[in-house]
């Protein structure tokens, strides 16, 4: 009776163990990645082997690493977080997207760009959870009063040197002396 209660606990064990070295024999399969390299490919700064074109035509990554990409497709700053690094792989090398299958036609990505581009998503969306947002606040504040101040230095500046009298007072004074 107690071998028969064992049971379902060992079987529960074995199969997590099996599928724990799924996911790392997975995980040891893919090549790692460098995420400036990924980041040079996202954003064209290095062309793909194969020709295809730039993810930040269509893809943004809000990251201090890139300027704003495209608006065509989803935002990929978090993507990470969401799919996970075998799924962004799945995606990247499988192109399930319509626009993506035409873009990269005949232009496949190699498994070193993939890792790279992969590598370069993990760092954006872990960099992504260490921005805070009540900094972005309190600098638009400061640059917001900052400017402020500008503009009223340079408005004292050019009414400090505005004309003191009216323009028809060099005419009268020259009609005054002719008199």
């Amino acid at each position: 009776m107690k071998i028969l209660s064992f049971a379902p606990a060992l079987l529960t064990a074995c199969l997590l163990l099996s599928a724990f070295s799924i996911l790392t024999a997975q995980d040891a399969a893919a090549p790692a990645g460098d995420h400036l390299r990924g980041k040079d490919l996202f954003v064209g700064n290095q062309r793909f082997a194969n020709g295809g074109a730039t993810c930040n035509s269509c893809h943004n990554v809000d990251n201090a690493l890139t300027l704003t990409g495209g608006a065509l497709a989803k935002d990929l700053t978090t993507a990470f977080s969401r799919l996970t690094g075998p799924g962004l792989q799945g995606i990247i090398s499988g192109m399930p997207f319509p626009q993506m299958k035409e873009s990269y036609k005949n232009k496949p990505l190699t498994d070193a760009e993939i890792a790279d581009l992969v590598a370069f998503l993990k760092f954006a969306d872990e960099e992504s959870k260490n921005i805070a947002a009540g900094n972005v606040g309190s600098r638009m504040i400061i640059s917001g009063i900052a400017g402020a101040l500008v503009l009223l230095g340079l408005f004292s500046f050019f009414w400090l040197r505005r004309k003191n009298k009216s323009v028809n007072e060099a005419i009268y004074q020259r009609q005054i002396k002719s008199a």
